[in-house]
């Protein structure tokens, strides 16, 4: 597999880093996020509103890992030159398609839950889960490769 561009890199970076701030946001939506509370001690307007942002914030998300997994493919495929690296191409590639699968039954499952009234559970579970699955994913795929040195090329 051919070294990263410093292009490539740091646009693999720079979305990872967009990923970590769209779960951060979603967790500041959350005034109960640090609690074990549900929405107690929320009006209704919080309550929709957060509601309303759950919404928006799932698909906004699967959206732009959506874009990121084309990305990082796109690089990937430009970077295979053997067959070890066109394996481990279609490995990363079946990652992104089964994480994807997952994620889109994780939405419809807690966006059934904050409509039932558990908008803050939602959140803290949308947050804890997705942080665990693209951690874990990082961590066995992303980062062997994009650690390897770079091209000092653009």
């Amino acid at each position: 597999m051919r070294k990263l561009s410093a292009i490539e890199h740091r646009l693999i970076e720079d979305e990872h880093a967009r990923l970590d701030q769209l779960l951060q946001d979603l967790r500041e939506a959350c005034c109960n996020f640090g609690s074990v509370k549900d929405c107690q001690g929320c009006g209704r307007e919080k309550i929709a509103s957060c509601q309303g942002r759950l919404n928006s914030f799932a698909y906004d998300f699967l959206d732009f890992v959506i874009q990121h997994f084309r990305n990082e493919e796109k690089i990937m495929a430009g970077a295979s030159r053997t067959q070890d690296s066109n394996e481990y191409f279609r490995l990363h590639q079946k990652e992104h398609a089964r994480l994807l699968k997952e994620m889109e039954s994780l939405m419809q499952e807690l966006l059934a839950m904050s409509k039932q009234g558990h908008t803050a559970v939602a959140i803290r579970e949308f947050h804890y889960r997705v942080a665990e699955l693209f951690g874990e994913h990082t961590r066995t795929f992303d980062d062997p490769f994009i650690s390897r040195p770079h091209s000092g090329k653009e």
